[in-house]
């Protein structure tokens, strides 16, 4: 087993070593259970956010063996990237890849835990959505795209928010093993298609075009037109893989 622990939290490696065998013994309070598992461990008074990445299937056995980085070690490195340029995320602690006949089989990412609220929350899942959220989201957003993150899997649920004192809001995201990188701001239609998968409830997803178009200076009803023809694309893209 691979396991690499971040120097701030090498105390903790004989622990971090064990959350397979942690894991395997149903150790931990589930988070999130779906193709992949979040749990919550708890060590000497710290609180380890844990993800058990779903195990790779033969073929992605041998690339992640011998051609790509894995989905953990992603996390891992692209964390510490984030911050860098200037975007909060979890503080990550270690990654762990577990082999088997010299394989890659399963990965495992451990940050720290964060407390703050899921803006999915406010907007998705509330009937009158919280405009002002909204605004601030997109201004994260083209903040990111102004620093060259290209976040991965931009949903709603990957922005943890607190409000300040000044009546701002502060934003850490998660799950950005996926996420891409340039120098200086993507193209303009590359920040476009990144915000496909924002939401897929209609009026919230207008609005945030709206919101996004004028912090970029472009033409608010020409974006969202366009906005709304992509998400049209990826949604039918998605019916036609699932059917």
């Amino acid at each position: 087993m691979k396991c690499v622990v971040a120097d701030d939290y090498r105390q903790y490696a004989d622990f971090l070593e064990r959350i397979p065998r942690l894991f395997a013994q149903g150790e931990g309070t589930v988070v999130y259970q779906q193709r992949n598992e979040v749990r919550r461990m708890e060590h000497q008074g710290k609180t380890f956010i844990v993800k058990r990445y779903k195990r790779a299937n033969p073929v992605q056995q041998v690339v992640y063996t011998f051609f790509r980085k894995t989905k953990a070690e992603r996390a891992f490195l692209f964390a510490q990237t984030f911050r860098e340029r200037g975007i909060d995320t979890p503080h990550e602690i270690a990654y762990l890849e577990t082999s088997e006949h010299g394989l890659f089989t399963v990965g495992y990412f451990v940050c720290e835990e964060c407390t703050w609220r899921d803006a999915a929350l406010d907007l998705r899942e509330a009937e009158i959505f919280d405009r002002p959220l909204g605004r601030a989201v997109m201004e994260h957003v083209a903040l990111m795209h102004s620093r060259g993150v290209l976040h991965g899997d931009l949903n709603l649920t990957n922005f943890l928010y607190q409000q300040r004192e000044d009546g701002g809001y502060a934003f850490k995201m998660i799950d950005t093993n996926r996420s891409r990188f340039t120098e200086g701001m993507p193209a303009d239609g590359e920040c476009l298609k990144n915000l496909v998968r924002l939401t897929h409830r209609r009026d919230l997803y207008e609005y945030l075009m709206s919101q996004y178009a004028a912090i970029r200076g472009w033409g608010v009803e020409e974006t969202v037109a366009k906005a709304l023809q992509l998400l049209d694309d990826f949604e039918n893209r998605r019916y036609r893989l699932v059917h």
